[in-house]
């Protein structure tokens, strides 16, 4: 696989981002540790804690499409 759900969610919010370069370094980080959607929601929402309020918005528009993507991806 030449991108992963991560790489492909990010760059299809990355307009949407302010802490953009912030986002690079955390989606790679999580890309390099997780295997599947549902790692990566779990990796994400742990992020969520403790986070400056605008990076933990952008962490919350990177679930959001996350789901979006695995419900448009799961057979019915």
């Amino acid at each position: 696989m030449t991108d992963s759900i991560l790489r492909t969610v990010f760059e299809k919010v990355a307009p949407h981002i302010s802490n953009l370069e912030a986002m690079k370094i955390l989606v790679d980080e999580i890309e390099k540790k997780t295997d599947s959607l549902e790692s990566v929601l779990s990796e994400l929402e742990s992020r969520l804690e403790g986070a400056e309020v605008t990076f933990r918005t952008d962490i919350r528009i990177l679930i959001n499409e996350c789901r979006h993507l695995g419900d448009r991806t799961t057979p019915k």
